[in-house]
């Protein structure tokens, strides 16, 4: 009996060492993903899409709510917090919606995930963006790290115009600097 166990035991431990070490992956292109879309003659990422669509929506109607408060509200920390977890989380999802996409179904989907977040409210979105960060309510350096990446190239040459207090002109800074002068003695 001792004889038969250690048997099959050595067979065991032989075909994991085997699968382990020696069992080459199948090479060649990914097998076709069939899914309710590509039953229909569609592309296989179009199978989710009716349910991502309200998500998207819901994504830049958040962003765009705190984008469209008004600027002194930045000022406070809670206001400069949701400022930059508002800008971070739509570039993060961005991200991760190309990520899925590409690492799902292969580089052809990239360009529909692309398009999906180009539209005339994401460049409105994107505008605001840009120009919040040119009135210095915010540094890159603050943001996550997929906003960073995503902003740079768009903030690229932009010049951060600060205010001072009571009336004084706008100086230009190379450096974040915050239209909050005044309030941030209060934080």
């Amino acid at each position: 009996m001792r004889l038969i166990l250690l048997l099959v035991g050595g067979l065991l431990l032989a075909n994991i060492v085997t699968a382990t070490f020696f069992a080459r992956p199948e090479s060649g292109a990914r097998a076709p993903v069939e899914n309710s879309a590509t039953l229909q003659g569609k592309e296989p990422w179009l199978a989710s899409e009716a349910y991502l669509v309200s998500g998207r929506d819901n994504i830049r109607r958040g962003v765009r709510e705190t984008l469209d408060r008004a600027w002194s509200s930045y000022c406070t920390p809670d206001g400069h917090k949701d400022l930059l977890n508002a800008v971070s989380n739509y570039y993060y999802q961005r991200h991760a919606e190309l990520w899925s996409k590409v690492n799902t179904y292969g580089e052809a989907a990239r360009p529909f995930a692309i398009k999906v977040w180009s539209t005339t409210d994401d460049s409105r979105i994107e505008r605001l963006i840009v120009e919040t960060y040119g009135r210095g309510y915010f540094s890159l350096d603050e943001l996550q790290l997929y906003a960073r990446e995503a902003l740079t190239p768009q903030v690229k040459g932009t010049a951060v115009r600060v205010v001072g207090t009571a009336g004084m002109t706008p100086s230009v800074l190379p450096l974040r600097s915050s239209w909050c002068a005044d309030a941030e003695a209060y934080w």
